[in-house]
């Protein structure tokens, strides 16, 4: 198989980061139309590790509506469409992204948090305006 370069010299490709050093690189929630989906989109830095990602989401009465987990990811780069549960969703939802490594391969494992980030927003684009 030929090697395809992504970058146009070696000095531009990303070094991996240690478990501390792993973070969000970027997140962005984009509501369909339909009002009970949204497609989420998030970036990681490079890692030597492969980490996990949790995300739930939490409607206007603070009840989770979707959750979503992304174990030892191999990417770096990632486009989900989330499902919003229960009635109509309606008002202000935050989503919320932890990014860990499981301390050990034990079952129960403690999680090492390296990264979190939480995003507001509306299920339906007009609820917005």
């Amino acid at each position: 198989m030929a090697d395809i370069p992504l970058y146009d010299d070696a000095e531009d490709v990303p070094a991996p980061r240690t478990r501390t050093d792993v973070r969000f690189t970027s997140v962005a929630v984009k509501p369909y139309i339909d009002g009970r989906r949204v497609k989420l989109n998030f970036a990681l830095t490079p890692f030597e590790e492969r980490p996990s990602v949790d995300m739930d989401v939490t409607n206007a009465e603070g009840r989770q509506v979707a959750s979503l987990s992304l174990i030892e990811a191999m990417d770096i780069s990632f486009d989900f469409t989330v499902h919003l549960r229960g009635p109509e969703p309606r008002g202000e939802h935050v989503m919320h992204l932890v990014l860990f490594y499981l301390e050990s391969d034990e079952p129960g494992a403690a999680r090492q948090v390296v990264d979190e980030h939480h995003l507001s927003f509306f299920p339906a684009p007009e609820a917005a305006a």
